[in-house]
């Protein structure tokens, strides 16, 4: 072996061999049986027969490859308390969570929920999530949420939430400490050597601080290159877009999340910066937030995206959200006909559309369309392969049918993240899933004893604590308008 042989490194090349590619890129073919030449963790080609003796060779004959799903708002750490929302409204979730829950878990509880949660992600196809990390009680817990996301191999944009959590014991003193914190995870070994997680920030909701406070964070965002994410137009900051064009803070680097109670103005400002919009379709019909503002979005000429929000409510997957997003959307435009005794004869939103949030609109709402969410030459292999040999695919259906309306999570059989295989054959590859499942039964079982015994011990201390949160102003208001709608 020569010395310049000795010097040269060996590609990583992968073929995914014979399966139908569901390219969604607007300058070739939409579908294409085709083989998918991977080369450092980057699609190369996208042809048939290619052929490369050094390659690894992975058979999709039969399936169906598309761009991973893309996951625009989801907050990780409540993976641990799966469920506990079910029949909740969005007070009840403020109440039990982010004045409850929120303020017992401990670091390794936050490392669990964020593992195994980005793994369950993982497992349904979904190879990008934008977590929303407002769970940062102290050091320790922002380096365990970090590190959660960083072990499971997904992509990630880990947020990091400035919200203060009631702790009747805080750690950090100031708002202040908070941004020191987040300047050192930015400094951070973790961090600076993980290309899969990349830091950003989850503004507090500005109904629960001064307008200078939110101009620090999104400034402390801005200064360092970050972009930034924000709950709006819910009962915390229902006009919060407004807000920030008040401010002068708008731009083209804010993801904004919800926006149920948003006017068609603040909704023109965000399309008029450029700014994105994440819908969350399971969580908004449920809790009283509205309905999901993806047709008032499109008939602004935006790119609706899709959050699955959170699983201590919902289901983990993308195929429920976007069946959820594409039916809501379609019964609304249906319901305004009916109403004028008409019969709809036109569907006004496509299984393409559904599969355009998941993906292309996921990747341009994350800063990221041009590295991911279509599968393209130059972008990154970030890649799911649905297996159609199960009983709900008999018989196959169009390809973007059968993902949008026909798949399950368990469908999935293989899924690659920038080149490297983190499912294969149905099956998480090297992830010890019986310890995972022990752990975390064992940190829900403490989080929820610890939470019950907080309802049952509460001191007048702590009660003061909850009362000057800026939350507990929010539900008194709320309640005091509820018993004044009864009494009338």
């Amino acid at each position: 072996m020569t010395a310049f042989s000795q010097g040269v490194k060996k590609v990583d090349r992968k073929i995914l061999r014979g399966g139908k590619v569901v390219t969604m890129e607007p300058s070739r073919s939409l579908v294409e049986t085709a083989d998918i030449l991977i080369e450092d963790g980057k699609i190369a080609a996208i042809e048939p027969g290619i052929d490369r003796p050094d390659a690894e060779i992975i058979d999709i004959d039969g399936m169906i490859a598309f761009p991973g799903f893309v996951d625009t708002h989801r907050h990780i750490w409540q993976t641990a308390i799966r469920g506990v929302a079910a029949n909740w409204t969005l007070v009840d979730y403020v109440k039990h969570i982010r004045l409850g829950y929120a303020t017992v878990y401990h670091p390794e509880d936050v490392y669990l929920s964020n593992l195994v949660g980005a793994l369950e992600a993982i497992d349904s196809g979904i190879t990008t999530v934008c977590d929303f990390s407002h769970i940062m009680n102290s050091p320790e817990h922002a380096d365990a949420a970090l590190e959660g996301l960083v072990q499971s191999g997904i992509r990630a944009l880990f947020c990091y939430g400035f919200y203060e959590v009631p702790l009747k014991n805080r750690y950090f003193a100031s708002h202040q400490d908070r941004i020191r914190d987040a300047e050192r995870i930015l400094k951070s070994e973790l961090y600076n050597r993980q290309r899969l997680v990349t830091m950003n920030v989850a503004l507090t909701e500005q109904g629960l601080v001064d307008d200078e406070t939110t101009k620090k964070e999104v400034l402390f965002a801005r200064h360092n290159g970050l972009r930034m994410t924000a709950h709006v137009g819910t009962i915390g900051s229902p006009h919060g877009i407004r807000k920030l064009y008040d401010q002068g803070l708008m731009g083209p680097d804010f993801l904004f999340v919800h926006c149920n109670r948003s006017t068609d103005e603040e909704l023109r400002i965000v399309a008029d910066y450029g700014s994105a919009v994440s819908v969350t379709p399971e969580t908004e019909l449920q809790m009283g937030m509205g309905f999901p503002v993806t047709g008032r979005l499109l008939r602004l000429g935006m790119k609706p995206s899709i959050g699955i929000d959170i699983v201590s409510d919902c289901s983990g997957d993308m195929f429920t959200q976007m069946r959820l997003a594409l039916q809501v959307e379609r019964a609304l435009q249906n319901e305004k006909l009916i109403r004028e005794n008409q019969v709809p004869t036109k569907i006004p939103l496509t299984v393409l559309d559904a599969l355009r949030f998941a993906t292309v609109n996921g990747a341009a709402a994350v800063g990221m369309m041009s590295e991911i969410g279509t599968l393209a030459p130059g972008k990154h292999a970030d890649i799911a392969v649905l297996n159609t040999d199960r009983i709900n695919f008999m018989p196959e259906a169009d390809p973007v049918e059968a993902i949008v309306l026909q798949a399950r999570p368990e469908n999935i059989d293989t899924v690659l993240i920038g080149g490297q295989i983190r499912k294969r054959h149905g099956k998480l590859t090297g992830v010890d899933l019986a310890a995972l499942r022990e752990a975390i039964r064992r940190s829900k079982e403490r989080i929820r004893g610890l939470v019950e015994t907080a309802d049952r011990e509460l001191t007048a201390e702590y009660v003061k604590v909850l009362e000057n949160h800026a939350y507990g102003s929010i539900l008194k208001r709320i309640e005091s308008q509820s018993n004044s709608d009864h009494r009338h």
